[in-house]
């Protein structure tokens, strides 16, 4: 055989590969461009996430208590958030319940504290806002009747300095409206618009 003969066999046979090669890829290539891989090759490299495990959902459950105290169930949802599996979730949930870095009830009565030193609230928004935070309304010992309604009486008179500019029936039915959403009863509210209400006349 010629070396012009050999040579035409070499080049039809790269030429014959060649054409195999991109059959597969065009077998492959999905509308648009992109390359869609063979059966089995997704579902292998999906299948290479590693699961986080107990130490490491720890430590993001103990980053999230830094930032602010949490209840169990913020806990959880952070955790689920983070890909943690249910059960990882639980066993690291219950070892801090058991170092103390986690009592519901606890944070429940600080909680209840602070809303109604700070933000003068009511029992009802009060226990509204422990429902928010996954805690149970019940961990708490309800505030005395009086205290409740000296809480409203200085939060009208306080929201009452800030509507000088209003009409005296303009200003009582907001502030109405404003003490029943922070959580205090109907009685609480009226007689709370009672002794606050001015008492002579009003000068513009």
């Amino acid at each position: 055989m010629s070396d012009r003969d050999r040579l035409a066999g070499v080049t039809e046979l790269s030429t014959w590969i060649a054409s195999r090669e991109d059959d597969q890829v065009g077998a492959w290539a999905a509308p648009g461009g992109a390359v869609r891989l063979p059966e089995g090759v997704a579902d292998a490299d999906a299948g290479a996430v590693e699961a986080v495990d107990e130490e490491s959902a720890r430590s993001m459950a103990l980053r999230a208590l830094g930032r602010r105290a949490a209840s169990r169930q913020e806990l959880d949802r952070t955790l689920e958030r983070r890909d943690v599996e249910p059960e990882v979730r639980e066993a690291v949930l219950d070892r801090l319940a058991a170092e103390g870095l986690v009592d519901d009830a606890q944070l429940a009565q600080d909680l209840a504290e602070r809303l109604r030193e700070r933000k003068h609230m009511g029992e009802r928004g009060i226990a509204a806002e422990l429902r928010k935070r996954g805690l149970d309304p019940s961990d708490i010992e309800r505030g005395d009747d009086d205290d409740e309604l000296q809480r409203a009486i200085d939060a009208a008179a306080e929201r009452r300095r800030r509507m000088g500019s209003l009409d005296d029936e303009t200003a009582e039915r907001r502030l109405v409206g404003w003490l029943q959403r922070r959580g205090f009863g109907g009685s609480t509210v009226r007689t709370a618009i009672e002794r606050t209400r001015s008492r002579g006349p009003r000068f513009r």
